[in-house]
């Protein structure tokens, strides 16, 4: 088992298909934590609750993400988000899903999509937080640094 940090397959081709929307008032993304039992990587194709972490103070399907929108630097397009945090959360994670809940297209076979996957997140170790805040601190959005970026 393993969490592997990547960006989906699948996303890549979406992309191309104009099913996410990063601007701020597009789509709705979220962020699942999930422990060492979980299998994410590159052909992950949608959020799961396999494996999902559980604790005091995170709900099931994780927490909305507020998105930064899009920008570019040099030949770098990028997304980020704002810092999220689960206050007094008691949880162990070790990795996490960044998820779509409001696609704004279909698959390129015309299906419908369900909380597609966007980015595997591998936190390198277990993280926890006893009673305390679990934070999930992004990098800066910038080209070289942002947590989505295609260049």
């Amino acid at each position: 088992m393993a969490i592997v940090q990547s960006m989906p397959t699948s996303f890549k081709a979406q992309v191309l298909l104009a099913v996410h929307d990063f601007r701020p008032v597009g789509d709705t993304f979220k962020l699942a934590l999930y422990t060492s039992l979980a299998v994410l990587d590159a052909t992950t194709l949608a959020y799961t609750p396999v494996n999902e972490a559980v604790g005091v103070g995170y709900p099931a399907g994780g927490g909305t993400l507020v998105n930064q929108g899009v920008t570019s630097g040099g030949t770098t397009g990028f997304t980020d988000f704002a810092d999220l945090t689960f206050p007094s959360a008691t949880i162990t994670a070790r990795g996490a899903l960044i998820y779509n809940t409001t696609p704004s297209a279909l698959d390129n076979a015309g299906g419908v999509l369900v909380n597609p996957a966007c980015a595997v997140l591998d936190f390198g170790s277990d993280k926890t937080s006893t009673a305390g805040d679990f934070s999930i601190i992004f990098p800066a959005p910038a080209a070289a640094t942002a947590i989505i970026r295609i260049a």
